[in-house]
């Protein structure tokens, strides 16, 4: 079975939003042994959408939409799809029933049986959408299937929770084998160099085990291997030979993961099971670390707190950095970075105190710190570590990535505690 996603919407071709849909859909077929064959996004136009399903049906059995299926005059998709398989749309008593149950659910009341919601093309069936007001779609018609569903990702997401099992996998003969996108998260060494330099032939050792990919995140890259296997057992067995590829690589002190959980997840995770406190002295961050880690449910079991220590009266006052440090040294160093950690770990009676202190421009650099330049404090077990920092990227991007350099250095520090 081939399946396509057609993403409708002005918005997300002008900027305005961002597509979630495609990655929610791929993840939830991956639950089914099955892949997302294509995805295209289109303007909210006759034109545009007809060319998008004629382009997706030439290779594909099931087409997805999202989007356009609101009540504003720009939500054409249900009018589109019909014209596209020529037909008509008139009044469908099941359409009604639908959209009276949809209110209901949300204690609205329903105008009447005028409503756009209550027609329906010819040939179609309207389904329940259990998070939101508008009928879902879906039509047979000449072999080929077509599922239609608002764009809102919590609404499209329950589209496929709700109706994609029950409809679509009934029509089809199930998979006979089982995969699963393998990851290994690695940090601080470019693409190019794992793969250039520090082991050429990785690549290759990856691939007879089934498609691989690359991607780069920040400050790290994500290396993922497609393992295709006929049984469970297989599938287990082929990781277990890709982890040992990975563990006897060059590559494998920059492995941090194997599996795909975000960052501050796996922080919290570990540093829950391990039951260490840790918090965060953050000035060029300005509270980015503890937005990231309080994030993730559960955090609060551990993360104690954080100083936004922004100004240089604030690193004195609140964190006991000293007049003299700041003088002699500014605010900018080793020594200053030194001594917010170790100060927040006295406040906070914490396990792990981590602190940065850096440039993200623009302006303000110098000879021997332009912007990108950042240090970071690592007071842990009576100890006082510091790091430097240079990066590159405009301010936005700067902060991210002294952020994520924070958070791999706590995790660091966890994992060398018992």
């Amino acid at each position: 079975m081939k399946i396509g996603l057609l993403i409708i919407g002005n918005e997300i071709l002008q900027g305005k939003i961002t597509d979630l849909n495609t990655r929610s859909l791929a993840s939830f077929l991956r639950g089914f042994n099955l892949d997302l064959e294509t995805s295209m996004v289109v303007q909210d136009s006759e034109a545009s959408i007809h060319n998008g399903l004629k382009t997706l049906f030439e290779v594909c059995d099931v087409v997805i939409t999202s989007g356009g299926l609101g009540p504003t005059k720009d939500d054409l998709t249900k009018e589109t799809i019909a014209s596209f398989f020529d037909q008509k749309i008139s009044y469908s008593e099941e359409s009604y029933q639908v959209a009276l149950k949809n209110y209901q659910r949300f204690n609205r009341p329903f105008e009447n049986k005028n409503h756009g919601y209550c027609f329906l093309p010819n040939g179609f069936t309207a389904l329940e959408n259990s998070t939101g007001f508008a009928p879902c779609l879906f039509t047979e018609q000449a072999g080929k299937f077509i599922l239609c569903g608002p764009g809102v990702p919590k609404e499209f997401n329950s589209l496929l929770s709700d109706h994609f099992e029950k409809i679509i996998l009934t029509r089809f003969p199930r998979n006979n084998f089982v995969f699963d996108l393998f990851t290994v998260r690695t940090k601080k060494i470019p693409e190019e160099k794992i793969f250039g330099e520090v082991d050429p032939h990785l690549w290759d050792k990856l691939s007879s085990y089934g498609s691989v990919s690359s991607l780069p995140t920040v400050m790290g890259v994500d290396i993922g291997v497609k393992i295709v296997a006929k049984n469970d057992h297989e599938l287990t067995q082929k990781k277990n030979e890709l982890i040992s590829i990975f563990k006897d690589s060059p590559v494998a002190p920059a492995i941090w993961q194997f599996g795909n959980i975000p960052l501050e997840d796996y922080i919290v995770q570990l540093a829950n099971q391990k039951k260490l406190t840790y918090g965060f002295a953050e000035s060029c961050t300005g509270g980015l670390c503890s937005h990231r880690v309080t994030n993730v449910s559960g955090s609060s079991k551990t993360f104690l707190g954080s100083v936004v220590s922004y100004s240089e009266a604030v690193k004195a006052s609140a964190l006991g950095v000293s007049q003299q440090t700041l003088s002699q040294y500014g605010v900018i160093s080793a020594e200053v970075a030194a001594e917010m950690s170790y100060g927040l770990s006295k406040t906070f009676a914490l396990d792990i105190a981590l602190s940065i202190t850096g440039l993200a421009g623009p302006g303000g650099e110098s000879d021997d710190k332009p912007i990108g330049t950042a240090f970071i404090g690592i007071t842990s077990k009576g100890e006082t570590l510091t790091h430097r920092l240079q990066l590159f990227g405009d301010r936005e991007q700067l902060k991210l990535r002294f952020s994520q350099a924070v958070l791999f250095n706590l995790l660091e520090e966890l994992e060398k505690i018992a």
